[in-house]
């Protein structure tokens, strides 16, 4: 049976395969974005399971006044391709029936990019339930998927197929939500339209993380996250262990599919200066960013518009200058470019890699002090959660 509206124009439907309880990424700013709209709307969550972090918590039916519709999902592991294939799939086309049950006609909706195909299911409804569909994008279909190994060619006809089919489903949303400008020009070239693009970026928690102090002795470089296989660990690796006669620390926090390799390399390489840790409470956030001198941000080559990694904004909020590996002109090199907060090195080419360690391990006090005060500006200034949860709220305030 739907859920009857209470308001005219009043009622939101927020569709998320992570929502609270998960406080990984996506969990964690879906629910944020949703407290942040429920101030003036009538929020109602359909969301997917509740399985991704390792720990137990009770089944939770509500969030300060938000409704939260989950359906009965298979249980499935992230890190096994076949098995997240199956699991993909199947929550994908529950979670889209669930939006057919629940979701009237003329409704306004947000949503995000997962799980992978449930946008593109629920663009075949848009005309026939005139939804409004506003689409945060935090994964770019079907670009990713070469990316990350699952089609080798641009060039198949499988790649050309799907090209097709996700274009249509864009075109179909009344908004496309971005997160930089590299992923906004990506857009309007794939969409051959600019209307219906909007940019908001990820926030930085201003409040809850402090601005730290430099730890005392040689750098420490710091990557919290994801241990995937976009991330392009294994030239950074490279770089790290071509560099390891110098003075400094490294340290990994997290999992992923390349969690035992890293394990591996650390121990094939004798890398006494490196320490790899597991998951992190996100409580623990400045405890851990305070023993940091520079935070790390890697992605793998030809990432270029297909996202924006979101610690780069809470490493702003900690003031720590940012060493990003990636493409040129993708919109994390543009803030160091245009804002001083740290350096760049361009993703695939450890030596262009290993120069940098070596700049940053040979940099001054006062170079180290310069660009955190200007990270923790910019964090301030541009980026703070007040400011990105405001632009949502713009986003649906005529409605």
């Amino acid at each position: 049976m739907s859920i009857e509206l209470s308001g005219q124009n009043k009622q939101l439907f927020i569709i998320s395969e992570l929502f609270y309880p998960e406080t990984i990424s996506t969990g964690y700013i879906m629910t944020e974005i949703a407290k942040e709209l429920a101030k003036n709307k009538e929020i109602t969550v359909i969301a997917g399971p509740e399985f991704y972090e390792e720990k137990k918590h009770a089944k939770i039916n509500e969030l300060n006044d938000i409704n939260i519709i989950r359906g009965d999902y298979v249980t499935y592991n992230k890190n096994s391709f076949f098995s997240r294939i199956y699991g993909v799939l199947s929550t994908s086309w529950k979670m889209s029936n669930l939006m057919k049950k629940h979701i009237p006609v003329n409704s306004d909706i947000l949503m995000v990019t997962n799980p992978l195909i449930l946008f593109v299911l629920s663009s075949f409804y848009v005309r026939k339930k005139c939804w409004k569909i506003k689409l945060l994008v935090h994964d770019v279909f079907p670009e990713n998927l070469i990316i990350a190994g699952v089609l080798k060619s641009k060039k198949s006809i499988v790649y050309k197929g799907l090209m097709s089919i996700f274009k249509r489903a864009y075109l179909k949303m009344d908004t496309l939500i971005v997160l930089g400008r590299d992923m906004k020009k990506l857009f309007e070239d794939k969409t051959n339209s600019k209307s219906k693009i909007e940019i908001i970026e990820n926030w930085a928690d201003t409040i809850n993380i402090q601005k730290q102090h430099f730890p005392i002795g040689a750098p420490n470089f710091l990557f919290a996250g994801n241990l995937g296989r976009l991330q392009g660990l294994d030239v950074l690796l490279k770089a790290i262990s071509k560099t390891k006669e110098y003075d400094y620390t490294f340290t990994f926090i997290g999992s992923g599919a390349v969690d035992e390799s890293i394990n591996e390399y650390i121990d094939l390489h004798k890398l006494s200066n490196v320490q790899k840790l597991g998951w992190l409470p996100r409580e623990s956030q400045n405890e851990f960013l305070a023993k940091a001198t520079i935070g790390v941000i890697s992605l793998t080559k030809d990432m270029y518009g297909l996202g924006v990694p979101s610690k780069c904004y809470n490493l702003l909020a900690a003031g720590k200058p940012v060493f990003y590996i990636g493409d040129k002109d993708s919109e994390i090199h543009q803030l160091i470019s245009e804002n001083n907060i740290g350096w760049f090195a361009e993703a695939g080419n450890y030596i262009d890699i290993e120069r940098i360690i070596i700049e940053i391990v040979n940099s001054t006090t006062t170079v180290f002090e310069t660009k955190s005060k200007n990270a923790r500006i910019l964090a301030e200034e541009f980026y703070s959660k007040e400011i990105v949860l405001n632009k949502f709220s713009q986003l649906f305030e005529s409605k």
